[in-house]
């Protein structure tokens, strides 16, 4: 299952008190490297909706730590322990072969989370989310 889901699943479960309670705990700072969502961003949407800013603002793997994080605050402990749960199992499931060429032509190897383009080739616009809880570089090698 996609991480939206797990989390989306998750915040089902919370009745709607709890609810109220895990967006106030979204504006208040959780995590040390997770800055917290405003709360003018976090009033009078549903759990759908919390679900896209939490991984607009932390990336998915980070939203789901938040997450745990503040349903063990809220002492929702049998919850954080199924998201962890579920979200290490569709982890590991989650990591399939990565795509290859069909040309027998020699492609350079990239590193984790490096992007190259052959000779002639270019990489448009790439997209970088998740930035809030975690330091980015891009280096742009000529």
């Amino acid at each position: 299952m996609s991480v939206p889901g797990l989390l989306l699943e998750t915040l089902e479960e919370l009745g709607k008190d709890d609810f109220i309670a895990f967006k106030w705990h979204l504006s208040i700072k959780i995590l040390a490297n997770c800055k917290p969502i405003p709360k003018s961003r976090l009033e009078d949407i549903p759990r759908t909706e919390t679900v896209s800013r939490m991984i607009e603002s932390y990336g998915e793997k980070s939203a789901v730590d938040v997450t745990v994080a503040v349903l063990k605050t809220m002492n929702q402990n049998n919850a954080a322990d199924e998201l962890e749960r579920r979200y290490a199992a569709g982890a590991g499931a989650a990591g399939g072969a990565a795509a290859t060429p069909s040309s027998s032509a020699a492609v350079p190897t990239a590193a984790p989370g490096a992007m190259v383009a052959q000779q002639g080739g270019i990489i448009i616009a790439p997209s970088v989310t998740g930035t809030t809880c975690k330091a980015v570089n891009i280096t742009i090698n000529k």
